[in-house]
């Protein structure tokens, strides 16, 4: 069939939209789905303190994986009548790994659910003897050596408004087209074959745990065959039965063999996606594309992949890839299941799945319209991601043509080889903004009013916008040495706590290495900094050079006494510094100011490596970050006041571009983005009015694939009018469709708190 129709929406099979019917009024917000708590509520099991009591003299990776498989085996299987797809997310417990950490307690969750009112001194009690070996590593010695750089004074406010260090670390996207072309017995059998051929300990510890996690999720289909086949036996509709006996054949065969079948393909799939945490799934219309060809399924091709994605819409996949080239030659890889997946998430009209469409020289006119038509429609879904920078930009970075072709987008706006890397896990974020306040006032944190920072000299004293520059530069190099360190401890914390042992198994070459993800296990492995703030550090020099150094219109005394104020009392003095030229209009001194900036930082960081190997690159998706930094950012010399975000993409200040959509776009695509390859969101606002033909649907896609084709690296667009989002917050019971981009995420606006919608609202000039 094609797909490729934008006229009308695909109307699902009765037998599918009945279990859709049924699973749509218990969606959990998009809150709870970003971060998986979609779970039953707690049932009174203990699967990790009951490992680590049974195995009181096992390595840590034996209880901990033991621990892992025990929290799937133990929950019951999740089998619902008429589905094709089966299987949901744990029960919220006391304890669950997570890939961007390890073992993490979850009592907040928990704690007002009856069964852990009931148990949870005795709980409590179990927990305490075993507690020490279940958490091998926390924050203590990253914390430390921030405290011995900066003071525990200047290191509590730089982790408020300069950085955070190692905190969050995560999304990866393992082999997907390993798992189904090699399935799970096989897996163990590769794991034996590299633990038979060598002696040592460690390793041998990491192979032990990594059949653990394989042979678990055999289990796990088992149980769930086991479930569908003891319903099967007692219903007396045909039709359910029938479906059961299906789900029971599906999950048995997939528990050790590999999968034939598009349906048998989407199963395993799914159980390997739950024991991921429901993370990311890479270039799905590419690894299921075999098994949807082959057509030998005894339901259609279409109901299951309406079945697959209403599991990820349910429980929050973070991100799916479609479109791209064919790693081996290069040609396009769009193909009729790239198509038909736009159409269903279209008709779901969601915030989840998320997905990103790569876009190319090779890519179909036909693909670029339904997107925008489907922002047209009021998604702000699909990203899309330059083909022509990433894969360019990656092989500069060292990574083989072949595998630079078949990156992936995962998390918000992360960058990924799917089963090769490590280095789309967010390993800090850094506010340059804050480094000009230090900057400008001799090291002071003026919200904080710590001195944390090198005295470079206060405002009122420079001569030059070069003077400014060097102390600018001067106290970026020192802090992002630091940064970078603390870091790369906060990797070490992940790697002894094997945060990503579930991940293991499926990325290359963990197991032929014997090491862990965050151990450097993986082939590629370069370290990523999320960057803030800057579009305020550019600003603010254009407004120094223009408005103080060429124009005199204010002296830097002024300037000076006017920030120390917080512009309080000098709102004349911030309204002349507001209508300098600002980054985002396509002016070239402002834009020549950010290309500068963003240079030198990201030049900067490339400097120092990973400690897993690879140096760090750039990246760019602050999500709500922009308001904390703004929050602790004090006055800037851009009419920046302290409280106003400081944006939370690689575009402009919020409401800054007002010289329309295409000046914005040349602006942000002059910038060195092949150095910021860990990903970077552009937030594009796009009025509906200018995509309600399709004449005006024809431009937009022009215009995109022209800034994609032209150094622009991804774009995330919002089509929601300011009127709708003014009443939305009077009326939100008649906007609940509403949906806006965040930045790397999209969410209901209704469901935004007021700062966060009138953050929103501010973008629009």
């Amino acid at each position: 069939m094609n797909y490729e129709f934008t006229d009308n929406k695909l109307e699902f099979s009765p037998e599918v939209q009945a279990v859709i019917d049924e699973v749509v009024p218990r969606l959990c917000s998009r809150d709870d789905r970003e971060n998986t708590r979609t779970g039953a509520p707690f049932d009174g099991k203990t699967p990790f303190i009951d490992a680590f009591e049974e195995l009181p003299d096992a390595p840590y990776s034996e209880a901990y994986a033991t621990g892992i498989a025990y929290s799937w085996l133990q929950s019951e299987p999740s089998v619902l009548p008429g589905e094709l797809i089966v299987g949901t997310v744990r029960p919220n417990r006391l304890n669950a790994e997570h890939f961007s950490y390890g073992l993490i307690e979850y009592e907040h969750r928990i704690c007002e659910d009856e069964e852990w009112i009931k148990n949870a001194e005795v709980i409590r009690k179990r927990y305490g003897p075993v507690y020490g070996r279940m958490h091998p590593a926390n924050n203590d010695e990253l914390d430390a050596k921030g405290v011995e750089i900066l003071g525990q004074e200047g290191f509590d406010a730089a982790n408020e408004g300069l950085w955070w260090c190692g905190d969050f670390q995560g999304h990866t996207v393992p082999s997907y087209q390993k798992l189904l072309t090699q399935g799970l017995d096989k897996t163990i059998e590769e794991i034996d074959k590299y633990a038979a051929n060598t002696a040592d300990e460690k390793k041998l510890e990491f192979y032990k745990a990594e059949k653990i996690i394989v042979r678990g999720l055999s289990g796990f289909a088992e149980n769930h065959a086991d479930k569908a086949e003891r319903l099967a036996a007692s219903e007396t509709d045909e039709y359910l039965k029938s479906r059961y006996q299906l789900v029971a054949k599906t999950c048995r065969k997939i528990a050790h063999e590999v999968p034939e079948t598009l349906l048998e393909a989407a199963q395993l799939s799914w159980f390997y996606a739950l024991w991921d945490w429901v993370d990311c799934l890479g270039r799905l219309d590419r690894f299921f594309l075999p098994f949807y060809e082959k057509d030998a399924d005894p339901v259609s091709r279409e109901d299951i992949m309406v079945s697959f994605l209403m599991k990820t819409r349910e429980h929050g996949i973070h991100n799916i890839t479609l479109g791209g080239v064919v790693p081996e030659t290069g040609e396009s890889s769009v193909n009729e299941l790239t198509y038909l997946i736009l159409q269903i998430l279209r008709t779901f009209h969601d915030t989840h799945p998320r997905a990103t469409v790569r876009i190319g020289k090779e890519t179909p006119d036909a693909l670029l319209d339904l997107v925008v038509k489907m922002w047209s429609e009021g998604m702000s879904d699909p990203t899309v991601v330059s083909d022509t920078l990433v894969i360019d930009g990656l092989r500069k970075y060292g990574v083989s043509t072949e595998d630079a072709r078949d990156y992936t987008v995962l998390g918000c706006q992360e960058i990924e080889i799917p089963g090769k890397s490590n280095f789309g896990c967010e390993d800090g974020s850094f506010n340059l903004a804050k480094i000009l306040e230090l900057a400008i006032n001799n090291g002071l944190d003026r919200r904080h009013n710590v001195k944390y920072g090198l005295e470079t000299g206060t405002l009122a004293d420079f001569k030059s916008i070069d003077e400014i520059w060097e102390a600018f530069t001067t106290q970026l190099k020192f802090f992002t040495k630091h940064f970078t360190h603390l870091c790369n401890l906060g990797q070490m914390i992940r790697d002894k706590n094997l945060a990503k042992l579930v991940k293991a198994p499926f990325t290359d070459d963990c197991t032929s290495r014997g090491v862990n993800l965050d151990a450097g296990g993986a082939i590629y492995n370069y370290g990523v900094v999320e960057t803030g703030g800057l579009a305020v550090v550019a600003d603010s020099f254009t407004a120094l050079e223009t408005v103080v150094f060429r124009d005199k219109k204010v002296t830097l005394e002024e300037l000076s006494r006017a920030l120390e104020a917080n512009y309080e009392g000098y709102e004349h003095i911030r309204q002349i510094m507001l209508d300098a030229p600002k980054f985002g209009n396509d002016h070239d001194l402002a834009d020549s100011w950010a290309v500068k900036v963003l240079r030198f930082f990201w030049t900067e960081i490339g400097k120092y490596r990973s400690v897993r190997g690879g140096v760090f690159m750039g990246a760019c998706s602050l999500l709500e970050g922009g308001i904390g930094y703004g929050n602790d950012t004090w006055a800037l010399p851009d009419g920046h006041k302290r409280g106003q975000p400081v944006g939370n993409t690689m575009g402009p200040r919020p409401g800054a571009d007002r010289s329309g959509l295409t000046a914005m776009l040349k602006s942000v695509s002059k910038l060195p983005l092949h150095l910021g390859l860990g990903g970077t969101s552009l937030n594009v606002l796009i009025p509906q009015n200018m995509t309600d033909t399709p004449e005006k649907r024809g431009v937009i896609a022009a215009l995109i694939r022209t800034y994609l084709e032209n150094g622009g690296q991804m774009a995330q667009i919002t089509t929601a009018s300011l009127e709708d989002m003014r009443d939305a917050q009077v009326r939100p019971e008649l906007h609940q469709d509403l949906i806006v981009r965040v930045g790397g995420y999209s969410t209901k606006f209704v469901q935004m708190d007021e700062e966060g919608q009138n953050e929103i609202m501010s973008r629009y000039s």
